[in-house]
């Protein structure tokens, strides 16, 4: 029975492990069967699954949130079983319990934090931290590293740390920073005493001397996690690791030293030295690099006078062989040159040339027949051209017709050796590049290192081409061209994704280019085009003009086609909106055109002052193309048509400037002197309606911005005579409605339209002679009517 069920388990696990989605549904369904009361091999499973959940690094933090407060239980149940049944919990169960706790302390801190009434969910897991702190002493050591983790995360959380965007609390490091001084669950001052004494208990192994190997390397490990995430204490723990001496085992010497007090003094050693490079290496112009620098060559001279066999009194060799050889591959080469000369002295012998190396040749190496290093690590691309162009033909002039020849025959010579060479094993192969030979003395990083090199050589010679087969294609006819299979279809969701993925990047780019404008200037050329006919492309991807023009274009002129002879053209629907709307009456569900609209609005009104150009180059793209498909669509025979208007024939001009304008105005200041920035709106729009004036005619309604919509009336009506009439009829729909602009509209309508002010004056004396009022604001002088003011 409980085979059947770890076999379901394992399925369940893989399928978590394929699809890390349905974490949410399957731990919830496994807590029972891993309880406190079932076997050793379910609890075993059920510890290993539950930390192995919490660390995976696909599953998103918001559902490993959720599954914490549910797994709190069951953690407890482990950790407390000798308390609840009597009998010691296995070490596996509890070591896999402490990992997952370390990774859940965090998530239940920040529920807490965020959750008013989450002190018994804090009472849980503060119980699981007192049982780990209290028995993690006497554990095994497999427990005792991980209570070592376990610390280090507790440490970190309750330590203040950044906050990089105090605005979004849900994005930052869960630390003490992010806690509230009258939270009800939580007291920083308590939490933050804790998580002191707990970093001096860590540090206290580092301060003791202490002489296990592994202890001493799982505090480092944890130590430098904090160094790097929490400054506030790094100068604490740096002084710490400095102070402490991983040689301690070696004070009475080497020969009354065993295999293991060896290893464990290596092993302590270099790793202290790791992690102060590392420090040092993340930040190298710190106020301790110095010390740092000067400890670990401390160190590295202290580990090799300990294992020199030679005594303190003698020199002690070099950590380097001097020539680059140890003294095995010195001896196979001097066994190997002739006449028992050295391969040094042979080097500098006249028409001397090494030999090939064993395993695989390049043909730099082929090629390369001097024996000087620094020769082969020459790259000839250093030189300047015009100095080749000198060099080369001096060059081949001066050469000896012998030593040429020489040359060549040498190059043939070392090839046809290296082609009846038997082919070697991937095994040769990765131990003719990485040695075959064994070291006596335990390196742990360098065995690392190796098996790493080992693995990707062989992963690289299995990938190699069989030579037969690759023979018989040489053999077998000309080479046939490769084509590249195509790519499934996108779908219509991953082309919106794309679309909006790169729509963000170019506006970010723009975002940039606006920066560095701000900073050096605009870049002035003489031979730029302006108008319609510029190139979108000129100073694309260095110039903010380009971006924009190109951004502007797609939105406007890639919507549609002109001739509209295409079977899935766009069309006009009844509302004239052809951009949403497919023959056959389909809507798009994401519209690029619509979106880079959007974008390009929200673009201008997250800086209007400045980018007020950007907003009038795209209505006049905008009314550039709706006035191509108009024309398009009527001949040029058909005289009888009324000319275009914006609402009916220009839809998406229309659309995009009534929108600006209604986005605009609502931060248009007069404070600011805002008014000058909506007269040259208006007057660089290439088309204006009843619409446009009647939005500017609503700025009015503000009191303090009376006089800005005066001026922008006054403004279109003197410079701008095709819409003469629409603004004087806006100004006088102002003078009736509005009481407070009467003032300023009353010059205008005084010389463009003064019988509308005769008839307010005949209205007003009816109603002071009917209610004794004294409102005056106009006056009629010698027959002309004159404002007031």
């Amino acid at each position: 029975m409980g085979s059947q069920i770890l076999k379901s388990l394992n399925e369940a696990r893989n399928i978590c492990l394929a699809t890390p989605s349905i974490y949410p549904q399957v731990v919830p369904g496994v807590l029972p069967v891993v309880g406190q009361q079932q076997p050793l091999e379910l609890r075993r499973w059920g510890a290993d699954f539950l930390a192995e959940t919490f660390a995976s690094p696909v599953l998103p933090a918001e559902d490993k949130q959720k599954m914490a407060l549910a797994v709190l239980d069951t953690l407890t149940k482990y950790v407390h079983r000798k308390e609840d049944i009597g009998e010691e919990e296995d070490a596996a169960v509890v070591k896999s319990a402490v990992q997952c706790a370390a990774s859940i302390y965090p998530l239940v801190f920040r529920h807490t934090l965020s959750t008013q009434d989450s002190a018994e969910v804090w009472a849980k897991m503060a119980g699981i931290k007192s049982d780990i702190l209290r028995t993690m002493d006497s554990a095994l050591a497999g427990v005792r590293i991980c209570g070592i983790k376990f610390i280090a995360r507790v440490v970190q959380v309750q330590t203040p740390g950044l906050i990089s965007d105090p605005r979004r609390p849900e994005q930052n490091e869960i630390s003490l920073a992010l806690l509230s001084r009258d939270h009800p669950v939580l007291r920083p001052s308590q939490l933050e005493a804790e998580a002191s004494g707990l970093l001096d208990r860590l540090l206290g192994v580092l301060q003791d001397n202490s002489s296990d190997a592994l202890v001493v390397t799982a505090t480092l490990g944890a130590l430098s996690v904090l160094v790097q995430r929490r400054p506030s204490i790094s100068s604490k723990i740096l002084m710490t690791v400095l102070n402490y001496n991983p040689l301690v085992l070696a004070v009475n010497g080497l020969a009354k030293m065993g295999g293991k007090e060896r290893v464990a003094v290596k092993s302590t050693t270099r790793t202290t030295m790791s992690f102060l490079l590392n420090v040092l290496k993340r930040n190298p112009n710190q106020p301790m690099a110095a010390r740092l620098q000067q400890r670990t060559e401390q160190l590295r001279h202290s580990l090799i006078e300990v294992f020199s066999e030679t005594g303190p009194g003698k020199r002690p060799a070099p950590d380097e062989p001097i020539d680059g050889l140890d003294n095995h591959k010195r001896m196979r080469t001097e066994q190997g040159t002739p006449n028992g000369m050295m391969a040094q002295q042979q080097q500098f012998q006249p028409g001397y040339i090494p030999p090939l190396p064993p395993g695989p040749v390049s043909y730099a190496q082929l090629f390369t027949l001097n024996a000087d290093s620094s020769a082969a690590g020459f790259h000839v691309e250093a030189i300047p051209l015009h100095l080749v162009n000198q060099l080369v033909p001096a060059l081949l002039a001066s050469i000896d017709q012998q030593r040429l020849t020489a040359a060549i025959t040498a190059v043939q010579t070392r090839f046809l050796e290296y082609t009846k060479r038997p082919p070697g094993t991937a095994l040769q192969a990765v131990r003719a590049v990485t040695g075959g030979e064994e070291e006596d003395d335990y390196d742990p990083e360098g065995t690392v290192a190796v098996a790493g090199e080992e693995a990707q050589i062989m992963n690289r010679v299995d990938m190699m081409p069989i030579e037969g087969a690759q023979q018989q294609q040489d053999s077998g006819g000309p080479v046939q061209p490769f084509v590249l299979e195509a790519g499934p279809p996108l779908t219509g969701r991953e082309r919106e994704e794309i679309s909006k993925l790169a729509l963000t990047r170019v506006f970010g780019t723009l975002a940039e280019l606006d920066k560095s404008v701000k900073a050096k200037g605009p870049k002035k050329t003489d031979s730029e085009t302006k108008g319609f006919n510029r190139l979108a492309s000129t100073g694309l991807g260095q110039d903010r003009d380009g971006w924009v023009a190109l951004l502007i274009r797609l939105a406007t002129r890639s919507t549609f086609d002109l001739n509209g002879e295409a079977e899935e053209s766009t069309v006009k629907q009844e509302n004239d909106d052809r951009s949403l709307t497919k023959r056959g009456g389909a809507s798009l569900p994401f519209d690029l055109a619509t979106a880079i609209r959007q974008t390009l609005l929200n673009y201008v009104m997250e800086d209007f002052r400045r980018r007020i150009d950007v907003a009038i180059a795209w209505l006049n793209e905008e009314w550039y193309s709706d006035r191509l498909a108009y024309l398009s669509r009527h001949t040029p025979q058909d005289s009888t048509r009324s000319p275009p208007t914006m609402s009916h024939d220009l839809p998406n001009y229309t659309r995009s400037c009534l929108l600006t304008l209604d986005t605009l105005t609502t931060y248009l200041d007069d404070r600011a002197k805002d008014g000058r920035l909506l007269i040259r709106f208006l007057s660089e729009i290439p088309e204006i309606d009843a619409q446009v004036l009647t939005r500017v005619a609503k700025i009015a309604d503000d009191p303090e911005r009376v006089q800005m919509a005066c001026q922008a009336l006054l403004y279109l009506i003197m410079f701008r005579p095709p819409v003469r009439g629409l603004a004087v009829d806006a100004a006088e729909g102002l003078w009736r409605g509005n009481e407070d602009a009467r003032v300023g509209v009353g010059k205008i309508l005084a010389k463009w339209r003064p019988e509308v002010l005769r008839e307010g004056l005949e209205e007003e004396g009816k109603g002071k002679v009917e209610g004794g009022g004294e409102v005056k604001a106009v006056e009629e002088v010698n027959g002309e009517v004159k404002a007031d003011g």
